[in-house]
């Protein structure tokens, strides 16, 4: 007979369910005392996701690492309690739910008690085996069982991580030095490189879906992968290419809400066709769906289809003049509702780029001073410019070291400031130089090589972003 601990805080519920839980034929106990003190060894514990919140997965993950790992649902209505259940990785049922839903959650529960969590205890429970210490000695046999485990515990355990990202951690290297992985499972971990999710590599394989979940689920018990929801270590370009991918596409989600199609081009009103086409092409390298097919992006995937449509429409009707002209008149009816960086009067737009002009040239010069100033002017007249702004903050930081401030600690509060200007927008070659040269000052040549070669690819014949290049021993084709 399955085992019932209700740890919920609500006496009234809890009594209710513990007589209607007994009526059904479960052995039920309630206790109010274990909401956030688990110390029973039943089979289910009902947790209170209501009363708990933000701390439902700690207390859920305090469960789970009991000798008597008993499985788990959640108990609530709340907002917040719809959102916490995914992350505790637990099922959510409303008080009022029939009961034959509850019991069936319970079921559920019980029978997969031990998916809920990937650690090696919970492995050797799944195999029917004693506990024993994680060593080398006892991988061999424990991986000999675990192959032929019900497909149900991998396919439960890995439900909640479908969307996580599969990276591998130095023991999955133990175990091929150890020769504990079979020849299939060695080609099923060598393509787990961090830039594909759990569900992607069970549809790609190249073993069969079966075999890919209990290899992961292995894998993630032995703590020989990482599944996270976010790309992990970005020590591989291929992961600092996908992470910054994911990062673009968020922010420019959020940066074009309720914008106009200057800002979805990244354009000035001034803008001719030349122009437009050329800021459709840099677009098209970073955001077209063709561009980001090759690359997994997990849950931001449904944000690439509509944004670009967006650019689609925004390109069409700014190189026609008919449309471009009827849609100026319907910007001045809306413009009070419409969040803009771009659609600014000619005037501001041709005083901001003369300012920046003269800052780059004081620049030039080594006249910092005077540089922050006039490019302070063009920010002014132009906020939100990448150029302008990235340009400001080198400057900025150039004035902070003449006045005694901590190179690194200046160029990192600096450098910060512009990744995240730049975050959702096409690539700006003279911005990227600027965030390239701010990488150098905080001694990371790494990233700085990385801006470069994006302001390289737009335009190759920037004099800075050569020089710094040159300096940086980039190789130029």
């Amino acid at each position: 007979m399955t085992s019932v601990l209700i740890a919920l805080a609500d006496v009234g519920l809890g009594v209710q369910l513990e007589e209607q839980l007994a009526a059904a034929g479960f052995t039920t106990t309630w206790d109010a005392a274990q909401l956030e003190a688990p110390r029973s060894d039943a089979d289910v514990v009902l947790l209170d996701a209501d009363a708990l919140g933000i701390k439902l997965a700690t207390v859920a993950g305090a469960w789970r690492t009991r000798a008597h790992v008993p499985g788990l649902v959640a108990i609530g209505t709340s907002p917040l309690a719809r959102e916490q259940a995914p992350r505790a990785r637990v099922t959510l049922v409303t008080p009022s739910a029939r009961l034959t839903t509850l019991t069936a959650a319970i079921r559920d529960a019980a029978q997969l008690r031990l998916a809920a969590s990937l650690t090696w205890d919970t492995l050797r429970s799944a195999i029917g085996a004693p506990p024993v210490a994680d060593e080398p000695a006892a991988w061999h046999p424990t991986v000999i069982a675990a192959r032929s485990i019900d497909i149900e515990v991998p396919r439960a355990a890995l439900r909640w991580y479908a969307q996580c990202y599969v990276t591998p951690t130095p023991r999955l290297d133990e175990l091929r030095d150890d020769r504990v992985l079979s020849v299939p499972e060695l080609e099923g971990a060598a393509v787990l490189d961090g830039t594909r999710t759990v569900a992607a590599h069970v549809r790609a394989g190249p073993l069969d879906p079966h075999g890919t979940a209990r290899l992961l689920w292995l894998l993630g018990c032995l703590g020989a992968i990482e599944l996270t929801p976010e790309v992990h270590d970005l020590a591989t370009p291929q992961r600092r290419l996908l992470a910054e991918l994911r990062a673009h596409i968020r922010a420019r989600a959020a940066r074009l809400e309720a914008s106009t199609y200057y800002d979805v081009l990244e354009l000035t009103p001034l803008a001719e066709y030349e122009e437009i086409e050329a800021a459709y092409q840099m677009l098209a390298a970073r955001y077209a769906p063709q561009a980001l097919a090759g690359h997994d992006l997990a849950g931001v995937t449904t944000l690439v289809k509509p944004m670009w449509a967006l650019v689609e429409k925004a390109r069409a009707v700014l190189v026609d003049h008919a449309q471009r002209g009827r849609y100026h008149d319907w910007l001045r009816q809306r413009m009070a509702t419409l969040r803009t960086v771009w659609a600014l009067a000619p005037d501001r737009v041709t005083a901001a780029a003369e300012s920046f002009a003269r800052g780059q040239r004081a620049l030039g010069t080594g006249d910092v001073h005077r540089a922050m100033s006039d490019l302070a002017a063009a920010c002014r007249s132009f906020p939100g410019h990448p150029d302008y702004e990235a340009n400001l903050a080198w400057a900025r930081y150039r004035v902070q070291i003449d006045s005694g401030r901590d190179r690194t600690e200046a160029a990192l509060a600096e450098r910060h400031t512009v990744e995240q200007l730049l975050l959702g927008c096409r690539p700006w070659p003279r911005a990227l130089c600027a965030l390239a040269l701010l990488c150098v000052a905080t001694q990371d040549p790494d990233s700085a090589r990385w801006y470069l070669h994006s302001a390289l690819a737009v335009d190759p014949t920037l004099p800075a972003a050569v020089q710094l290049a040159r300096r940086l021993g980039i190789r130029r084709s």
